[in-house]
């Protein structure tokens, strides 16, 4: 006897050789560190992985994540707020990524806007 267990509808490669993927939709933000990228997921859960944040940017681009700073890509589903006066995002999971100069007006065009609505000062 089997178990079936569902597998999410997309994921991210994230190791091909170890067979590691994870669902996109588990994922909150992905932070740079060098050339390592630690991947915060949705349970509280972080995974740290030997690749840049470039690797991942292409893929998860095409899903609506959003690179709002040369560290941090982000899954506007997951934003909770946006402070103007910090340049700062709050996610779920009390996590915080900031938001670069040059990246401000793709942010107040994109999603986030109609997901947080009025930002906050």
């Amino acid at each position: 006897m089997s178990l079936l267990i569902p597998r999410p509808k997309i994921q991210l490669t994230v190791d091909l050789k170890r067979k590691i993927f994870i669902g996109i939709d588990r994922i909150i933000m992905l932070e740079a560190s060098g050339n390592y990228t630690l991947i915060h997921l949705k349970d509280g859960t972080n995974s740290l992985f030997a690749k840049c944040i470039n690797a991942f940017e292409d893929e998860l681009n095409a899903q609506g994540f959003l690179r709002v700073h040369k560290s941090y890509i982000i899954n506007p589903k997951y934003v909770v707020k946006y402070i103007s006066k910090d340049n700062t995002i709050i996610m779920d999971n009390n996590l915080y990524a900031p938001i670069a100069r040059r990246k401000m007006n793709m942010i107040k065009s994109s999603s986030i806007r109609k997901i947080v609505g009025k930002y906050t000062k």
